[in-house]
């Protein structure tokens, strides 16, 4: 597969896959049905650029001395991307542009005051990164500038972390190769998600992980497989794509498809059977009837006894069972060490971080709200004092009020 398909590879390391806590760098392929499928996989001492540069070497050897993909896509992992100049210099690397969205999110969403300001905000960088020539991604940066020159950390974050990079990310250049959609590096997550559904824990030690891969690997190949070959009409009863291709033009054979999916063989009415089932009771009653003469006493007893309990058969009634507690940890408790859920990202901790319930701004609880504190201002201008009434006192009847009181509400 890997051989077969080397055009584009996602490149991203997963967490918690053994004892070691050593760092997982998962290589991931695309086949021609634009499917994922794991090329390669490489246990790493640690994220450093030696090791990446080891573990692409080794991949390397995988392609062949005369292979070379395309397009590699990866988050930025600056050790990694020198690996990759260093491997494999005439490859294109690609940054993900999701994790480049979700970083600035992470260090940055709690400048602005609003969601609607945010939603704007990434509407706007989206632009420039959709820019289709160099002009345009000056113009479009330019703007870009202009509209957030009072968000100066902001501006100055892009500029030192991201801009150095335009041309790994940017449409006016990732457009210029044959990255076939890939500009993202959401196979890589998925594809981690999938082999920790084999894993189950965290704690196996470097020869049990492997096993699990590879069974992993096994299975997705095997599934890749059935798709390229006549498996695929055995196990579903349906022509495969590549036989279809030679009745373009012309009628697909019935015989061709299972009964399973045409509907020409099915009932659509449901037959009236009750004469069969009138027949085959008579039949079972006569030979009833010539086995119950041959049978002891004691089991002709039996069988009347079970023959009356048919006929007599009631409803049973059934009652709500009472609810029980569940077994187990409650489920409030904390994960277990033995997990192999990733932790949360930084992006996602500020996301999930909480509102003020007054203003929908993070940062603080409605109890410390500007917002609050500027209405009950505004709702103090509605005290009346006595002094401020005056000779009108009489008039509203109040003269029997308590000298001490020295003001009232208006409603």
């Amino acid at each position: 597969m890997t051989k077969s398909y080397s055009n584009v590879f996602v490149m991203d390391c997963t967490y918690k896959t053994n004892k070691y806590k050593m760092p997982l760098l998962d290589i991931i392929g695309v086949s021609s049905f634009n499917s994922s499928f794991y090329s390669c996989f490489a246990f790493l001492a640690k994220e450093g650029e030696g090791d990446y540069i080891w573990a692409l070497q080794n991949f390397s050897k995988i392609l062949g001395p005369t292979c070379h993909p395309s397009v590699i896509v990866s988050d930025r992992e600056l050790a990694l991307m020198n690996a990759i100049r260093v491997v494999f210099p005439s490859t294109v690397n690609l940054l993900c542009v999701w994790h480049i969205e979700k970083n600035i999110l992470a260090n940055y969403k709690s400048y602005f005051e609003t969601q609607d300001n945010w939603t704007t905000f990434l509407t706007t960088w989206n632009q420039v990164i959709s820019s289709q020539d160099e002009q345009a991604f000056n113009e479009a940066w330019k703007l870009f500038e202009l509209l957030y020159r009072e968000k100066e950390k902001v501006l100055c974050y892009i500029r030192k972390t991201w801009l150095p990079y335009k041309e790994w990310f940017v449409h006016a250049w990732t457009e210029n190769c044959s990255h076939f959609g890939n500009r993202v590096s959401s196979r890589a997550e998925g594809a981690h998600a999938k082999l920790k559904q084999y894993l189950q824990v965290s704690t196996g030690d470097l020869h049990q992980v492997n096993i699990k891969i590879c069974l992993a690997i096994d299975n997705e190949f095997n599934e890749i497989k059935a798709q390229l070959s006549r498996h695929f009409m055995a196990s579903m009863g349906l022509p495969c794509a590549h036989k279809m291709i030679g009745w373009k033009g012309k009628v697909i054979p019935l015989d061709e498809i299972h009964t399973q999916w045409r509907i020409d063989r099915r009932y659509l009415v449901v037959p009236d059977v009750r004469e069969t089932n009138a027949e085959e009771f008579k039949r079972l009653v006569h030979v009833l009837e010539d086995k119950y003469q041959e049978w002891p006493q004691s089991q002709k007893e039996c069988v009347q006894q079970q023959i009356s309990q048919l006929i007599n058969l009631s409803v049973p009634l059934v009652l709500e069972p009472n609810i029980l507690p569940h077994k187990g940890r409650p489920s409030g408790s904390k994960k277990g060490t033995t997990s192999t859920r990733r932790n949360a990202s930084q992006f996602e901790i500020v996301e999930a971080t909480r509102k003020c319930s007054i203003c929908k701004c993070v940062g603080h609880n409605s109890r410390t709200c500007k917002e609050k504190s500027e209405a009950n201002i505004m709702n103090s201008d509605h005290i009346v004092t006595l002094e401020d009434i005056g000779s009108n006192v009489d008039v509203l009847g109040i003269n029997s009020l308590p000298t001490s009181l020295d003001y009232f509400l208006l409603d």
